[in-house]
């Protein structure tokens, strides 16, 4: 091959990349550096979240942000109590999860309110934990990720989906009960929209192999 054909292929390709690079970002490797995981309840997102962290990656699940905020932030705590009252508060000083749980699912405006006080500290420990992790790929775990309009915050979507059915029997045998699983999911996309807002799909209606074998597919992409 000549200097004139090797100089042509040279220039095809970094035309290609710039076309790839401005109209194509997120098939960029370099930009999957803050990668959301989100899905539906019950269709195993802590299962994803784990394997990641268990392969190297940085991982944060905003749940555990929530529960740190509820047991150890005792601005968060006073608010919590003095708003939903005394009988929503455990004995050791902490919120009462379970209770507050039974009384935000059933009413709107009060979900709203533990939302506008809750989602801002959420989205600041996960910037903070991002910033921290800004030269390897970090993961978040956010169920509400659309349903929020969050996805702007992350170069990566990933849904976990699965059948209703699927989900209703995980969350079963976690104690969850019909009411609880049918409260949870009315604040939910379902598990379709969320895989067509998503750049990257896990299904979890198989066997834990099915689901494994996606997710290393999923970790070769962002290694």
């Amino acid at each position: 091959m000549g200097i004139r054909d090797y100089l042509a292929i040279l220039n095809y390709v970094i035309i290609f990349s710039l076309i790839v690079s401005i109209f194509f970002p997120r098939f960029i490797c370099i930009e999957w550096l803050k990668i959301a995981i989100t899905g539906g309840i019950g269709c195993g997102k802590s299962t994803v979240l784990e394997f990641l962290k268990a392969n190297g990656l940085a991982c944060l699940s905003t749940d555990s942000i929530v529960r740190q905020l509820l047991s150890e932030d005792l601005s968060v705590v006073e608010s919590v109590i003095e708003h939903f009252g005394s009988e929503c508060k455990n004995e050791d000083g902490t919120v009462d999860r379970s209770r507050i749980a039974k009384i935000v699912f059933q009413s709107h405006s009060e979900l709203e309110w533990l939302e506008s006080l809750l989602h801002p500290l959420v989205k600041e420990a996960y910037a903070e934990f991002l910033k921290d992790h800004d030269q390897s790929p970090a993961v978040v775990e956010i169920p509400l990720l659309f349903e929020k309009r969050l996805e702007k915050d992350f170069d990566l979507s990933v849904s976990v989906i699965c059948s209703d059915a699927n989900a209703n029997k995980r969350l079963r045998l976690k104690g969850y009960s019909e009411r609880d699983i049918t409260f949870r999911r009315q604040h939910q996309l379902s598990c379709s929209i969320k895989a067509e807002r998503s750049d990257f799909v896990l299904s979890n209606d198989g066997s834990l192999n099915f689901l494994e074998q996606q997710m290393t597919s999923l970790l070769s992409y962002l290694k």
